[in-house]
């Protein structure tokens, strides 16, 4: 991973903390493999010859193998969990959503 993504994502887990807002990391660095199977869900798909189709899934990203930021290493995905980080929370609250990232790498 990108060594200003790691670090600026440290810091923004670190804050978020501070806030009362517990954040979780679910997937930094992601091969070209490793997205043609995200790609897949809920779709036929082949890459490389493979079939990594896997239509019982929902959609999660429309970006084929080299188009997510993620193979370069600067991109993150993240969840917010529980106080006691036990538990996914998928609901909004006004107080989570962050402010529009202008980032220079």
């Amino acid at each position: 991973m990108n060594s200003v993504v790691r670090a600026s994502t440290l810091e923004m887990i670190e804050r978020a903390y501070k806030e009362g807002i517990y954040a979780q990391i679910s997937a930094g660095y992601r091969s070209m493999e490793e997205q043609a199977a995200l790609f897949s869900q809920g779709r036929f798909y082949r890459y490389k010859g493979k079939n990594y189709s896997i239509l019982a899934k929902p959609k999660v990203t429309n970006a084929k193998p080299g188009q997510s930021f993620h193979i370069f290493g600067v991109a993150i995905d993240y969840f917010l969990v529980s106080d006691d980080g036990k538990t996914v929370l998928w609901t909004i609250k006004t107080k989570w959503k962050l402010e529009t990232c202008s980032c220079h790498w």
